[in-house]
């Protein structure tokens, strides 16, 4: 106990320094003996740093912060380990389904051993589903039917891309759901057909929808069980933010689970829940959105962002384009008008809800970036941080325009990796001129952009090492091509840094909070086996998350397991 607890009169006797010293808090926990990237441009470099109460005591020299240390302070001696921020993924979805992954099949018949493998764990006549395949997948780049058909003919199959935007059900699961030759597309939905207009099981956009509604819904006890296992995966990863762009209804489960988990004060990861966009969103609707944005504004669970879609991909030929993909008359498919848009757009942004906007296409981001000005001209400038997400191939006439707008850049770094299905599909649709602009991190820099970087997980793994690997090389894991893929675009490892925290934690308005590291700031931080500056790009992929902490709390070690979000209930 101190001196002036004990005898408060004493401490009137007492020197300034010694009143100063007696007066400064106690840490809970110290980090010494590292090397810490703040990612703060006043003070970039530290060797150690003092946690109290979720928060940064001081970040500084090995003296200074060993100095705020208590009889009861725990002593962590980091070896000289890299330390930075606490990675932030700025697109993430929570998976809710248990699926056969296919992630990586490269043939039909491996995508149909692994829903085998994936359906002998299934009561009889249950739903078979899997997710990642891919169109290289399939010969001649052309998913159907029969390929499923042959291996289940009398149980239903729906198998989901990996991007998410198309899906491909088997004949059991067609009749199912009653789609047929004379079944119309829906809006914002493609049914593919053969001979005769005959469906093929392809479904593209929204018309996976005629069958996936068929599928029963998990319930809370699995929905717990998948936030506990994401939330551990996570923290492997070094992530202590995730910015969930799914766009559910603030209802059901997963909101009931993580508002739970919020209000006992267990969870061990950030979330930045998106709402519904849609243009005709009611007053009704938006009026909920504003309370949920009032009412959740804690550190660790927050609303008041609006995802919405305004195109598809690249490799379903749905993103919207300017001009025709290569060899094709196709130009893709925009979701909304323009003037609906731009009218929902000024709604939401009147409301003061942030919106996102899925648009990959150049076609889809012009339009994402002139409805955000017209909701400027409408309701007056302000701090409202719009974003385009994933803005895979803009027009390089459109970069400029993030800045002048003040629109989050809200890119993949994964994205670039030149895979088989990038280079047998994504790029020969494209061509090679905008194929040399798709996913290029280094122009969204050069225009002076922010950038926050995320992983579209489950699109793509959530490895943040992997993703500043490929940003800095563009290669594969293998290392090819050697060189990297249109190596222009190629970005610095501290760019990359800086993308997957500090501009992350601006595009979620909480680079007060997070995303640095600095006295005051919360306590997310990330333990290095290796230091990403010095170690080859080539070889980034060695480094390892060693440990992740989250507002003081330390929810991985490489020894032992991440804990959980939520005490079981």
């Amino acid at each position: 106990m101190r001196l002036c607890t004990l005898l408060p009169a004493a401490c009137l006797l007492l020197p300034p320094r010694l009143l100063a010293a007696q007066a400064a808090p106690v840490a809970d926990a110290i980090y010494v003996n590292a090397r810490i990237w703040t990612g703060d441009s006043a003070a970039p470099a530290a060797e150690a740093l003092a946690v109290r109460e979720g928060r940064l005591l001081a970040v500084g020299s090995d003296e200074r912060v060993r100095a705020l240390a208590g009889a009861s302070t725990r002593v962590v001696d980091l070896g000289g380990k890299r330390v930075v921020p606490g990675f932030i993924d700025a697109h993430w979805h929570l998976p809710t389904q248990s699926r056969a992954d296919l992630v990586g099949a490269r043939s039909v018949r491996e995508i149909v051993r692994r829903l085998e493998r994936w359906a002998a764990r299934l009561p009889r006549g249950a739903w078979v589903e899997g997710r990642g395949w891919t169109p290289s997948d399939f010969p001649q780049n052309a998913a159907h039917k029969q390929y499923l058909d042959a291996a289940f003919p009398d149980r239903p199959v729906f198998i989901i891309d990996r991007d998410g935007h198309q899906a491909l059900a088997n004949s059991v699961a067609l009749r199912m759901a009653r789609v047929t030759a004379a079944t119309k597309d829906p809006a914002q939905g493609v049914i593919e057909r053969g001979p005769g207009g005959v469906p093929t099981g392809l479904l593209k956009e929204s018309a996976s929808g005629l069958v996936s509604r068929l599928i029963p819904p998990p319930g809370r006890a699995d929905i717990a069980r998948r936030i506990h296992e994401e939330t551990q995966a996570a923290a492997s990863h070094g992530i202590t933010m995730v910015q969930e762009a799914s766009r559910r209804a603030p209802s059901g489960a997963v909101f009931e689970v993580l508002a739970a988990a919020a209000q006992a004060d267990t969870m061990q990861l950030r979330w930045y829940v998106s709402v519904p966009f849609v243009p005709n969103a009611t007053r009704a609707q938006l009026a909920r959105y504003v309370q949920l944005a009032q009412q959740f504004r804690g550190p660790w669970l927050r609303y008041g962002i609006a995802k919405g879609m305004l195109d598809g991909t690249v490799d379903a030929q749905t993103a919207a384009m300017l001009e025709p993909y290569a060899n094709t008359d196709a130009t893709g498919l925009p979701f909304w008008p323009a003037a609906s848009l731009n009218r929902g757009v000024a709604r939401y942004d009147s409301a003061g809800l942030q919106v996102e906007l899925h648009a990959i296409g150049d076609r889809a981001v012009r339009m994402a970036l002139d409805a955000y000005a017209h909701a400027r001209r409408v309701n007056g400038a302000r701090d409202s941080r719009h974003r385009v997400e994933h803005v895979e191939v803009p027009h390089p006439r459109d970069l400029p325009r993030f800045r002048q707008l003040g629109v989050i850049a809200s890119t993949q770094a994964i994205f670039a990796t030149p895979d088989v299905t990038t280079l047998t599909n994504y790029a020969p649709l494209l061509g090679p001129v905008r194929a040399a602009l798709s996913n290029n991190f280094k122009q969204f820099d050069d225009a002076g952009a922010v950038q926050a970087f995320g992983s579209d997980y489950p699109v793509f793994p959530m490895d943040v090492i992997r993703g500043i690997y490929t940003a800095v090389t563009r290669m594969t894991p293998e290392g090819t091509p050697k060189g990297g893929w249109y190596p222009a675009g190629r970005i610095s490892v501290e760019a990359a840094l800086r993308h997957y925290t500090r501009d992350a934690a601006y595009a979620a308005f909480m680079e007060q909070e997070t995303g640095t590291l600095r006295a005051g700031m919360l306590a997310d931080f990330v333990v290095l086996s290796e230091d990403l500056f010095t170690v080859p790009p080539e070889q980034l992929l060695r480094v390892r998350v060693e440990r992740t902490v989250v507002g003081g709390r330390e929810t991985y070690t490489a020894s032992q397991p991440a804990g959980a979000l939520l005490d079981r209930q």
